[in-house]
């Protein structure tokens, strides 16, 4: 019940009973004094002063009427918002008053959020009943924020928990009077969200994200046959609990450096470097141009039309080479000379069905917006929130043949996201070759993407890959890691980016002047650590890509951190 409503309706109520008895009183003795009272004197104001009796009553009682109403408000405004408002009842509709809209929180609760296993003691978003306040509780906090997301009225939705709100309340039809006595209360029992029951392991993703925390990179782990993510994470990450904190919050998005609202396994380009020659080589297979081999000298190799050579790391020479050496060595000069031999319009074809997005020219790669189809889902609030960038290749009329080698090689125009990575890695330990699409929801129907390659392209990917863990540059720390443990295939890769430099001490892109005393952006060159695999080589069960930004050598730090993830798997028993 409303009692500052209640009270405010007796008092208009006693308003109106006023009114209308001096009105009735009035009509009902109107010409009383003037008219011939013979035989019963009565004194001339007799009618009035009755009139006057009656109302004294009236008066009383519309008084006591006026002093309770007046005392409820009083009451419900000094405790709400005056000097008593620790009270511990008003305190707390105090607080939902400052988050602006308490009626509004109260519609949108929110589902729970499960792992695979449906265990509620490992939900990845769920209620906790604390200080006698129901609450939102992150029980993965920073490692599974940039999936799950946060739900707060200030800072509104965002990731996941955008698809567990509540809709709108639907409620039971009132009597007129239920109605009037119940505005403005809350009394009715808001809506809840639907649950969401994810492919996501909560002790796998825990460890993707303790493996990256103090680095900036993204993991993403997979089911190639299946298409179920199973774990998905990224760093430098943030806090859900904080969301909330102005200053936090205010810090978070002006952290240039860091970026911890970014999700970099959806929204973030990478060069792939050497692990897009996973693509070319499918390509040289499909195409039957697997036979080729070429010349690669530490003078390196000078695309046709052009004076620049392509050169293997620290001018490394690997001689006469063919597609099965180069591969598990990661020749640069050979993949480069292979891509252009594919031809332009082939390698667009076989990108495409990657999945990569392809353009005529750069300038239209910028800004290409981002993939809704993606996922496998009927959940449009689902496919909206992890929608990933659009991973790009670059193949029209004015791409050059030194255009076309330096993209087979993942350098120059070409950019992925590490979630694109990861579906090529699974294409490849797909027994069908196909790009299955990614699923978020537990107990779905796998669905195809599209077919990268053919049955007998995709079991050759796999003995190269393979190769490169067994005998090629993979085969230091990741081999021996999970050597006797684990078969598993992979592509390493070390990308060479340009970026914003960032000044140590504002923590933003450094500037400077130039020449013509205009504001510049610095430019350094970062090198980015890659591996991309899949395990165990007979019957892929998990497909993965890590990045590390800054990480140098893909076989020096993302391999480890794949190969520590590949077992995680296995104990965790994704891997029989």
């Amino acid at each position: 019940m409303n009692f500052p409503f209640i009270a405010t309706l007796i008092l208009l109520a006693g308003l109106v009973w006023l009114v209308l008895s001096l009105f009735l009183s009035a009509w009902r003795y109107r010409g009383r004094g003037a008219e011939d009272t013979a035989g019963n004197a009565l004194p001339a104001d007799f009618g009035p002063r009755l009139t006057s009796n009656r109302l004294r009553y009236v008066r009383w009682g519309f008084a006591i009427l006026v002093m309770a109403a007046l005392g409820f408000h009083a009451y419900w405004g000094l405790f709400s918002t005056g000097p008593f408002g620790e009270n511990e009842v008003f305190a707390g509709l105090k607080d939902r008053r400052d988050q602006r809209n308490r009626r509004e929180i109260e519609s949108k609760l929110r589902g729970w959020i499960y792992d695979r296993h449906h265990d509620g003691r490992r939900a990845l978003a769920k209620y906790r009943y604390l200080n006698g306040q129901v609450m939102r509780d992150y029980p993965l906090g920073p490692a599974a924020a940039h999936l799950i997301g946060y739900g707060t009225l200030v800072r509104g939705d965002a990731w996941l928990e955008r698809a567990v709100v509540a809709p709108a309340a639907v409620q039971p039809e009132k009597s007129w009077w239920q109605k009037i006595s119940s505005f403005g209360s809350d009394d009715s029992l808001p809506p809840v969200g639907p649950d969401l029951t994810l492919t996501i392991d909560f002790d796998l993703q825990k460890e993707a994200f303790n493996q990256i925390r103090d680095k900036r990179g993204a993991v993403v782990m997979l089911n190639p046959q299946n298409g179920e993510i199973l774990a998905i994470a990224s760093s430098p990450s943030f806090d859900p609990a904080h969301v909330e904190i102005a200053d936090r919050w205010i810090e978070m998005q002006n952290d240039a450096g860091n970026q911890p609202l970014l999700n970099r396994a959806l929204s973030e380009y990478y060069l792939p470097a050497s692990t897009l020659k996973t693509i070319t080589a499918a390509a040289a297979i499909e195409y039957r141009l697997d036979n080729l081999t070429f010349n690669c000298n530490s003078n390196g190799w000078v695309p046709p039309g052009s004076n620049r050579p392509i050169r293997d790391d620290e001018e490394e020479s690997h001689g006469s080479t063919n597609l099965t050496e180069a591969y598990i060595h990661s020749c640069n000069q050979y993949f480069a000379q292979l891509g252009v031999e594919i031809e332009r319009e082939r390698m667009k074809e076989s990108a495409e069905r990657f999945g990569l997005k392809v353009f005529t020219n750069p300038a239209d790669s910028i800004g290409s917006g981002r993939r809704y189809d993606l996922w496998n889902t009927d959940n449009r609030v689902l496919s909206s929130v992890l929608a990933p960038l659009n991973s790009t290749f670059v193949s029209g009329r004015g791409v050059t043949k030194y255009d076309l080698a330096l993209e087979s090689i993942g350098q120059g125009y070409v950019q992925l996201t590490p979630m694109q990575m990861a579906l090529v890695a699974a294409s490849a330990a797909n027994k069908n070759g196909n790009v299955m699409k990614p699923m978020m929801e537990l107990g779905r129907q796998p669905s195809p993407l599209s077919q990268a390659m053919t049955q007998q392209t995709a079991a050759r990917m796999r003995q190269l890959m393979a190769g490169v863990v067994q005998r090629g540059t993979a085969s230091g720390t990741f081999g021996n890691m999970i050597r006797g443990r684990m078969t598993a295939g992979g592509k390493t890769g070390t990308a060479q980016k340009e970026v914003n430099a960032i000044d140590p001490k504002t923590n933003k892109p450094a500037t400077y002047r130039d020449s013509r005393g205009r504001v510049k952006i610095k430019k350094e060159f970062r090198i980015d650590s890659w591996f991309i695999g899949f395990a165990p080589v007979d019957n892929p069960q998990v497909a993965f890509a890590v990045v590390v930004e800054g990480g140098g050598y893909g076989a020096k730090t993302a391999a480890p951190i794949a190969a520590n993830l590949v077992l995680k798997a296995q104990t965790l028993g994704l891997i029989k």
